[in-house]
Formats: structure tokens, C-alpha cells, sequence
């Protein structure tokens, strides 16, 4: 009797062992997050990824967290061994300064959770630097100042997000001034609470561009009703419509090809003269005249010439390039763009860098 009883005490604890060989355990990659800094009343999610490292599926039963501030969501579906899934956490950024918020993951694994913590910093100003909004017109902070549209096409209609944060203690309604008629603007929400952020759509009709190559304006944000233009309130746009090309493959075969030294000049050091000058050449190594239709410069401060606008079959032109010091004002990059006949080369850009 005892040695029945001695196997089947064997026998139970050897089951029990593989029961518990068999749980499944998870594992995850990180189990803390740094958010940096928040803007205030500006949510942040975090996601937590885990694998499955057991030999059952895994199943998450709950993720409470310690306060209403924060909401956590879940992969819903078990688990299999060696797969992965997701905890994701938002913080709503209500609370100024510095936080560190928990969460207690519940598992199919045993009874007690597994912590996660959330951790950052809200701030209402931006003091602190940030890579989303970096430029300033009064109490709005604006992702760019610099609205560009690039290789558009006639019947295009691209849009550009510019995104706007409210630094003010009061709710603000943003509006462009001295919008062309080719640009359409809408705000999201039409009025941006203190501490919250908003947008403006702009929406460019490729249609109302009356020139071929690069089209730019100037349009300014209002920061109070009967607000005035000024170069604290610029906002820069720029337009770049490309040619048509309806060319056979026999026409593209004999068409012309524009090759250029470099796509980048480096000019300088400024001399006396408080200018710099530089020479590229352009060529054209295809089978019929190569045309340049537009030659235009994005930013002021810069000059630059061609011989002729028309370069035969094996011919080439100097393209001279020249940076002037008594016009320092500009925004973006120094660059000068071509408008060709070449299909494959119908918009060149070239950078232009100044020695310091």
C-alpha cells in the first residue's frame, strides 16, 4: 500500500511541475518610459512591447493604473508562445511638472502584476527646448515659418499641416493674412485654448500658379484681430511647379540631358567686397538643345547668371553664383533652382554654403 501510494504522490508532483513548466511568462522590452518634456494639456502615449517567452498562451486579464490621468489599452487576444503584443499608455499632461505615473499589468501568469512606469515633465511654456515647435510669432509657437510645396504638377492640389501651439492666457482663434489665390486655409480647431495645440491645413490649387519653376509669397499670422503684417508675423511659401512631359518612348530616347558639376557649392570666406563667388557648370550630354525655362534663386542674397539658356548637344554653359553679405534676411536654405527640358531632370536644385 505504501508503495502505491509513494507513485502516486510521485506522480502528482511530477504533473504539478509540468504545469508549471507550462505557464506562460511574459517578458518585456522595457518596463519604464521616459516622455521628455510634455506641452501642457498636450497628451503623449508611450507603448510597452512584450514576447510571450512561455509555452502556453498568454492572455492580459487587466492594466489598471494608479490614476484617472492616465488610460491604458491592451493586445486583447492571447498570446501565443513567442509572440508579442502591446501595452500602450496615455498620459493626458493635465498636471504641471514632473511626473511618474504606474501601471500593474494582470496576467493569466499568477496573481500578482507586473509594474510598468510612465515618467516626463509637463511644462506650459516652452522654456524648455523642443524640436516641434521651435519658432515664435508672440504667444504661438509654430512648427515652421517656412511653408514649402515641392514638385507639383499642374491639377495638383498638395496640402501642408502647420501646426501652432497656444503659450497665451488666453484662447486664440489663428488666422493667415494676405493669402494668394491660390492658397486655402483652414483652422482645427477654429479656436486654440490656452496650453493646447491646433492647425492650419493650407491647401495649394496648383491651377491659379501663373508660372512655370518657383512661385513664392509672403503670408503673415494674425496674433489679435486688426493685427498688422510685419516681418515678426512672416510666414514664407513657396511653389514649385514641374513642366509636362507627353513624349514617346522613341522621343525620350532623343531627348536632351542635363548634367551638372555638383548639386553643391561651397562660396567663401567673404572678402572686403562683403561677397563671394563661385562657377558650376552645366552641360548637356543628350541629343537635342537642352532649354532652361525658369533660373531662379529661393532666397534673397543670392545672384546667379547663365550665358545661354539654350545648350546644344554636347555643349555646356557657367552657371556663376554669387552670396551677398548686405542681405543676410532669409529663411530655409540658400538654394537656386533650374526648370528644364530634360524628362528625367525637369527640377534642379543646387545648395549653396558660405564659409564663415
Amino acid at each position: 500500500m505504501t508503495k502505491y501510494r509513494f507513485l502516486s504522490l510521485f506522480l502528482l508532483v511530477f504533473a504539478l511541475c509540468g504545469l508549471a513548466q507550462a505557464q506562460p511568462t511574459i517578458v518585456f522590452e522595457q518596463t519604464t518610459r521616459e516622455l521628455g518634456t510634455l506641452l501642457w494639456h498636450t497628451p503623449r502615449t508611450a507603448t510597452f512591447k512584450f514576447t510571450n517567452k512561455g509555452t502556453r498562451d498568454l492572455t492580459i486579464l487587466d492594466v489598471r493604473t494608479d490614476c484617472g490621468c492616465t488610460v491604458a489599452d491592451w493586445t486583447r487576444t492571447p498570446v501565443a508562445p513567442g509572440a508579442t503584443g502591446t501595452i500602450s499608455a496615455t498620459f493626458d499632461a493635465e498636471m504641471l511638472g514632473h511626473f511618474q505615473k504606474g501601471l500593474a499589468v494582470y496576467t493569466n501568469l499568477q496573481d500578482k502584476p507586473v509594474y510598468l512606469t510612465l515618467m516626463g515633465q509637463v511644462s506650459i511654456t516652452q522654456s524648455e527646448p523642443s524640436v516641434d515647435y521651435p519658432y515664435q510669432i508672440g504667444d504661438y509657437f509654430l512648427s515652421t515659418d517656412n511653408v514649402e510645396f515641392d514638385d507639383v504638377n499642374r491639377g495638383d492640389e498638395p496640402a501642408f499641416v502647420l501646426n501652432i501651439y497656444n503659450s497665451g492666457k488666453k484662447s486664440y482663434s489663428p488666422e493667415l493674412m494676405h493669402l494668394p489665390k491660390y492658397l486655402m486655409a483652414e483652422a482645427i480647431p477654429e479656436v486654440i485654448r490656452p496650453g493646447r495645440t491646433g492647425r492650419i491645413i493650407l491647401t495649394l490649387n496648383s491651377a491659379g500658379l501663373s508660372q512655370m519653376g518657383l512661385t513664392q509669397t509672403s503670408i503673415y499670422l494674425s496674433r489679435f484681430p486688426g493685427d498688422r503684417v510685419s516681418k515678426e508675423t512672416e510666414i514664407n511659401v513657396s511653389a514649385t511647379l514641374l513642366p509636362d512631359f507627353l513624349d514617346t518612348p522613341t522621343q525620350h530616347a532623343l531627348a536632351p540631358v542635363a548634367a551638372i558639376d555638383s548639386t553643391h557649392i561651397t562660396l567663401g570666406p567673404l572678402g572686403k567686397k562683403k561677397k563671394a563667388s563661385g562657377e558650376l557648370v552645366l552641360r548637356n550630354t543628350g541629343r537635342t538643345p537642352l532649354v532652361i525655362s525658369a533660373l531662379q534663386v529661393y532666397n534673397p542674397g543670392i545672384s546667379v547668371s547663365i550665358g545661354k539658356r539654350r545648350i546644344d548637344p554636347g555643349q555646356s554653359e557657367k552657371l556663376k553664383i554669387t552670396v551677398h553679405a548686405n542681405n543676410t534676411y532669409f529663411k530655409g536654405r540658400r538654394r537656386i533652382l533650374l526648370i528644364t527640358n530634360d524628362p528625367d531632370h525637369s527640377k534642379m536644385v543646387i545648395d549653396v554654403e558660405v564659409k564663415k
